[in-house]
């Protein structure tokens, strides 16, 4: 018998492995001929797998600043689907196409969990059908053969319903032993004393829990972990199966079993902690992003409406197909009118147990507010299990026929679906029976991503570009076009720019790159139509712009490579090596007035290494700086990077580095509001990034005069130039610089901070800026240690690379220099509570509450610490200052 059983398991767990094998073979033959590109997400997420590929070429398992910057390369997103692509990438190599190969790994996970949750339930033969089809139901392989979240997603959370159906089911088999025991023990009574009347047996004492359920209640916590490290979605679908067995164990005093569950949660926090802990701030930001302002932009039904319960019950024939749906029903159906003179077993509490997770899921993901039809698709395996079983009720002298023809409808659906068979005939025939879009193979001409990418590193190979992207269509996007400059290795980046009418000047200035399109530009938003209208006049029609390349599309409209005439960074190689940097030229107007920003011409030249690792310390300063009277400043900071960052060894070969390099860098810098009159000359120092090293810079005889600032001239002092295209934009570290000087403000100084923030990272995709600030200003410090301003500015450059460690020592030394001030202490307060220091933030409070102890921020702050050291009435306290804060 046990022979018998374990060759029957063997064939079974054959005919699965032939399931998979057929469903991979379909779809890789689907990705080798497919042309597409990559939609927006599915470019996104593309990205980041090349982003961890890179991470972890150099791990450094045992430091925890390396796992800090790994958690950080996706902060909104949990990143464990792109890490599990990873090695498919460095066996493949790296390309859309290759990346889906993480979907085999993800097939044999679902296929696996499917069948195992089949056979536990019901039986192998349930099993084996609802494996088959999961490969065939329309709603899993649409998001099969694209680069997604949503079928890793579904076969991790299938998963870990398997390992919390397991252990569920442990449970029961202990209730079996503690049965067979009392019944064992009833009949050795009995042969003792045969002619006794019945003794009541001896009360049971509580069995230990298993050993199987310590395994189980393992494997469901770091399955649950994974899960949502795949997708955080995760517990809108297992939310409800572990209320309600934790319902039951209470109900039942089955402490124990509560606190494997219990145990199993904690283990799940410490599995997805370390990125979640890294991230959590971005992570709620985004999510009010994701949900509610997606479902407003996007016109999803309001939950007050039946429309919002309705929406995934509708979509339930395009995910399953109506073979799939009606004949498996109609199968119970017949059974439960003939139930009394059927052979079939109805295996009523596996029912409830999938209708416990199948309505949890649709009534929780009902409530959310942002819908879409690929939301709901991890809950397709659990019902996949249902229809299998219903399939199988068919009575036995034709449900083989039965079974056998829906499977066969499925799997012409499912060709018709992927292939463009039979023409517009086979379209709609498909349709009747199985709705929704198709997912054709793209055969047609390749689209000009790879070439735009390819002719940008022709014209500058040794720098790293940002092309602005203004259409935003499914082909032609700032995702797909970032993720073939990805590809490239990481020498071009895409972002959409023009999608603010008032920054459209600040974007055409601060990028050298754009591509425009013609005919329809996509999902371009009415509010941004404006902007973008005249980001695209701004680039073809005045002269800033040139006309670099042009292709013709697929769809017969006109992308548009466009070029600025004058670069603000050019680099040349020079026919002698250098051993040092040099300054050999500087351009700069005569005169200039406060507050304004200067144009200024930097020539710099030296070896590569040199010129990639280094910093530039520009000091402009007033030679009678001694005469110089209070309230007023000395010299101008020019701080930075040489050819701002920017420089990029590319594809070339090392010994083309050989040489010397001069770079050409065209830039502006900003006279302090409230600087001295009088004549700056320059003095400059170079620091290497990597070790530190410095020396002084010889530099041309060369001099600015700054005039005392003319009535009609004080309109113009905001920083970056706004009003004035014609000028360069102010390089990014010097608008860091110059948005920290209202930090001592609080929130209102913080409105402007935020404003800019997110428009100057698109000029900068890895935000290089903020670090290439972060050294000049640690230098600056040493020299001036009790400069606040300086101070100020150093503790913003780490808190916007998230570094919190080195973001509380800034914020102390900026408390110590603004002891007065009770915003100081509350910077310093929230970066603890960002690094879960809750103590530490209500100590670096108290001075702040002594100070003024009626500002909102700083209670509101302080009612954060005490809530998360558990001071539940001092929070409530503090937290109703939330009423007063005006943000």
């Amino acid at each position: 018998m046990a022979q018998q059983h374990r060759d029957s398991e063997g064939k079974s767990l054959l005919v699965l492995g032939i399931i998979w094998l057929l469903g991979a073979i379909s779809d890789r033959l689907w990705f080798a001929l497919d042309r597409s590109v990559p939609a927006w997400d599915q470019a996104d997420y593309l990205t980041s797998t090349l982003k961890y590929l890179q991470a972890l070429q150099h791990p450094q398992w045992f430091s925890g600043e390396w796992w800090t910057n790994f958690w950080l390369l996706s902060t909104k997103i949990p990143p464990l689907a792109y890490i599990l692509t990873v090695p498919f990438l460095q066996v493949f190599g790296t390309g859309g196409d290759r990346a889906t190969l993480v979907h085999l790994l993800f097939s044999a996970i679902l296929l696996a969990s499917v069948y195992s949750l089949g056979v536990q339930l019901f039986n192998r033969q349930v099993g084996l059908w609802a494996a088959a089809i999961c490969v065939l139901l329309p709603g899993l392989y649409r998001f099969r053969l694209q680069f997604l979240l949503d079928y890793p997603l579904t076969a991790a959370i299938t998963f870990a319903f398997y390992c919390l159906t397991m252990w569920k089911a442990s449970e029961g088999r202990r209730k079996k032993e503690e049965g067979r025991r009392k019944k064992e023990e009833g009949r050795r009574k009995k042969e003792d004393f045969p002619h006794s009347p019945d003794l009541p047996l001896s009360p049971s004492p509580t069995l230990p829990l298993s050993p199987s359920s310590f395994f189980w209640a393992i494997a469901f916590g770091i399955s649950l972990g994974l899960s949502i490290l795949v997708k955080h979605t995760t517990v809108l679908f297992l939310f409800t199966p572990i209320v309600w067995l934790a319902v039951g164990a209470v109900r039942q005093k089955a402490w124990g079993r509560l606190a494997q569950l219990a145990g199993s949660l904690l283990l799940s926090v410490a599995v997805f902690g370390p990125w979640a802990k890294t991230n959590w701030l971005l992570i709620l930001t985004g999510g009010k992003r994701a949900t509610v302002d997606s479902a407003i932009a996007e016109g999803d039904p309001a939950l007050n409406t039946i429309d919002a319960w309705i929406y995934y019950g509708k979509h339930l024939p395009e995910h399953i197909s109506w073979p799939l749906l009606l004949i498996p029903l109609v199968g119970l159906i017949l059974y439960w009118r003939r139930r009394q003179e059927s052979s079939s077993i109805f295996y009523l509490n596996s029912c409830r147990w999938l209708a416990v997770f199948w309505v949890g899921a649709y009534l929780i993901n009902s409530f959310n507010i942002n819908k879409d039809d690929r939301y709901g698709i991890p809950y397709l395996p659990v019902l996949s299990i249902f229809l299998a079983y219903c399939l199988t009720l068919w009575p036995s002298r034709w449900g083989r026929q039965i079974r056998w023809g829906t499977i066969g409808l499925a799997i012409l659906a499912m060709l018709f679906h992927m292939w463009p068979l039979g023409g517009a005939f086979g379209h709609s025939l498909v349709q009747i029976i199985s709705p929704g879009n198709s997912n054709y193979p793209y055969l047609g001409k390749e689209w000009p991503h790879r070439e735009v990418i390819a002719e940008i590193i022709d014209r500058e190979p040794y720098l790293q570009s940002t092309l602005g992207v203004l259409p935003s269509t499914p082909e032609i996007n700032q995702h797909n076009l970032n993720f073939y400059g990805a590809l490239a290795n990481f020498q071009v980046y895409g972002r959409q720019v023009g999608t603010n009418l008032k920054e459209v000047p600040q974007d055409v200035r601060s990028l050298s790159w754009f591509v425009t399109k013609t005919g329809p530009q996509g999902s371009i938003r009415e509010r941004i139509k404006k902007a973008q209208n005249a980001a695209v006049t701004a680039i073809e029609k005045e002269d800033k712009f040139e006309l670099d390349k042009t292709w013709i599309l697929p769809d017969y409209t006109n992308l548009n490579l466009y070029r600025k005439r004058v670069q603000p960074v050019e680099i040349q190689p020079l026919n002698e090596a250098r051993s040092q940097v040099q300054l050999d030229r500087v351009t700069v107007a005569a005169k200039a007035v406060p507050g304004v920003a200067l144009p200024v011409t930097y020539t710099w030249s030296g070896p590569w290494q040199q010129l990639q690792s280094g910093l530039v310390l520009v000091t402009w300063k007033n030679q009678q700086s001694g005469d110089i009277p209070p309230g007023q400043t000395f010299r101008i900071l020019h701080d930075r990077a040489i050819a701002q960052g920017t420089l990029h060894p590319g594809m070339l070969e090392a010994d083309k580095f050989a040489v010397g390099f001069r770079v050409v860098d065209r830039t502006a810098m900003l006279p302090p509001a409230n600087i001295a009159p009088g004549t700056y000359n320059l003095q400059a120092t170079y620091l290497n990034r990597k070790t530190g090293e410095t020396y002084p810079i010889n530099v041309p005889a060369v001099s600015v005069k700054i005039e005392a600032e003319p009535l009609d001239m004080r309109s113009q002092t905001e920083p970056g130039n706004e009003d004035n295209t014609d000028k360069p934009e102010l390089d990014l570290v010097t608008q860091l610089r110059a948005m920290a000087v209202n930090l001592p403000k609080g929130l209102p100084g913080l409105e402007p901070v935020f404003e800019q923030i997110g428009r100057i990272n698109q000029y900068d995709p890895i935000q290089d800026y903020t670090v290439q600030a972060e050294q000049a200003l640690e230098y600056r410090l040493k020299q001036e240690p009790n400069n606040l301003e300086l101070a100020y500015a150093l503790a913003f450059s780490r808190v916007l690379q998230q570094n919190v460690k080195s973001s509380i020592a800034a914020l102390e030394k900026v408390t110590q220099l603004d002891s007065k001030n009770p915003y100081a202490y509350a910077y310093l307060a929230f970066v603890h509570l960002y690094g879960w220091h809750p103590k530490a933030a209500e100590i670096a409070l108290k001075p702040a509450i002594a100070l003024n102890s009626n500002l909102p921020e700083i209670r509101v702050l302080n009612g954060v610490a005490e809530l998360m050291q558990g001071n539940l009435i001092q929070a409530w306290q503090d937290l109703q200052y939330l009423k007063k804060l005006k943000i």
